[in-house]
């Protein structure tokens, strides 16, 4: 894969944007999916969220992720990318977690207990 700029994985979703059924609903659409499946990830620009709720977020997983990494390998699941992912040899730094089913609100209660 040739380098792309970044702003290539940067996609504005403000409420314009995410009008369902306009044209630029569509485009949204058509980017994500695009950086989705080219780079695996994208950088929302979301109006909606304040950048203080913003902060609390990526502060609490630095400190999700400073745990002990017997703490970490607790959280284990069955399902494809739940569960922590990390220590491997062939991706040092790529570390990753995931709640199965993270979606119901006993899930996320049995994670945040466990870690």
């Amino acid at each position: 894969m040739a380098s792309q700029p970044i702003s290539n994985l940067i996609i504005d979703l403000t409420k314009e944007n995410s009008k369902l059924g306009t044209i630029s609903w569509l485009e949204s659409c058509a980017s994500v999916r695009h950086a989705l499946e080219e780079y695996g990830c994208f950088v929302a620009i979301y109006d909606q969220v304040s950048s203080q709720l913003n902060k609390q977020a990526f502060d609490s997983l630095v400190d999700l992720f400073d745990l002990p990494i017997e703490t970490k390998t607790q959280n284990t699941s069955d399902l494809t990318f739940n569960g922590y992912v990390g220590q491997l040899p062939h991706a040092p730094l790529h570390e990753s977690m995931g709640i199965p089913h993270a979606t119901t609100l006993e899930s996320v209660q049995s994670f945040t207990n466990l870690m």
